[in-house]
């Protein structure tokens, strides 16, 4: 899943992997139990996106692509995923394919994979499971967790009151009572999560019908009294109540320099994922001013790290 949301989806899994399992389980005739998150590294060029292993009995496995663009091949590739995984732990392996948006949609993506002969005798048949997440009910998807929950931004019936799913979304949230840190990752993935259907608009109205759950947040705190100034803060908080990228940006224009690198760094781990050594210092390589402002304008427009530190 070589792709811009690669990092948010499985940052999104790894804080709630129990939430995906069950989901998935119930999809494949399992029964949903705590699992496994196990290694998906299959070869040294073959690479799942995630295996969950529910211990059973019997035990199983779960194997999970997520798609966010149509192309012709998965259901193959999927198959060689499934024949690596049950010829590495020879337990059975249930392969889910999630497609997040309709355009992730292929003609080919029908449940079953088969292979014939020359004389057009079936000598494979591989069956497999298909979620698109647009045609979920946005109900199943809030109660199956948290995990699950910011895919219910996703549906059809999201894009058609996204008002009105974001206020289901604020309320589950709520609902919760876990620790702030994780409702804090769901935020920020739901936010990055919502460019696959809703246009940067929409996506910005979503960010400030969430800042208040947003400013009761970790992440808001740790803005607001260790990560800078004053100038900072009041721009972060003015930015969100504008629910514009374009007003964090001018907001933290009003610090300093090193205040920019800071809060780069830290809405480009939510955006991208982990922050190597190599980009933070590339981050705070960059002394111009006015270039870091324009880095921060393009935060929720840019693909991946590289994109954004190409910001001219």
């Amino acid at each position: 899943m070589s792709k811009p949301y690669d990092a948010t989806l499985n940052r999104l899994i790894d804080t709630c992997p129990n939430d995906w399992a069950a989901f998935l389980a119930t999809r494949v005739g399992l029964t949903p139990q705590p699992a496994e998150v196990i290694d998906s590294d299959l070869s040294v060029t073959v690479q799942a996106d995630k295996v969950f292993r529910l211990p059973g009995p019997p035990p199983a496995l779960i194997h999970l692509e997520a798609e966010v663009s149509s192309r012709r091949g998965v259901p193959r590739r999927l198959h060689r995923y499934n024949a690596l995984l049950d010829y590495t732990y020879d337990e059975p392996v249930h392969s889910v394919v999630v497609l997040l948006r309709p355009e992730a949609d292929a003609s080919d993506l029908t449940g079953v994979h088969t292979r014939t002969r020359k004389d057009g005798r079936v000598y494979l048949r591989f069956e497999y499971d298909v979620v698109r997440v647009w045609n979920e009910p946005m109900a199943g998807l809030l109660a199956a967790g948290l995990g699950t929950a910011p895919l219910a931004l996703l549906t059809d019936e999201a894009v058609a009151d996204l008002p009105g799913a974001v206020a289901r979304f604020q309320d589950q949230l709520r609902g919760w009572d876990v620790d702030p840190t994780v409702v804090d990752e769901v935020l920020g993935s739901a936010l990055v999560l919502c460019g696959l259907r809703h246009d940067s608009a929409q996506v910005t109205d979503l960010f400030r019908r969430l800042s208040m759950t947003l400013e009761e947040s970790s992440t808001y705190q740790w803005i607001l009294n260790k990560g800078v100034e004053q100038g900072l803060a009041q721009g972060v908080a003015q930015g969100m109540a504008q629910g514009r990228a374009e007003g964090v940006a001018q907001g933290v224009a009003q610090g300093t320099v090193e205040e920019l690198w800071r809060v780069l760094i830290l809405l480009g781990r939510k955006r991208f994922g982990v922050v190597t050594t190599t980009v933070e210092a590339a981050v705070r390589g960059v002394a111009d001013q006015a270039r870091l402002e324009r880095m921060a304008e393009r935060i929720f427009d840019a693909t991946n790290w590289d994109d954004l530190l190409a910001t001219p």
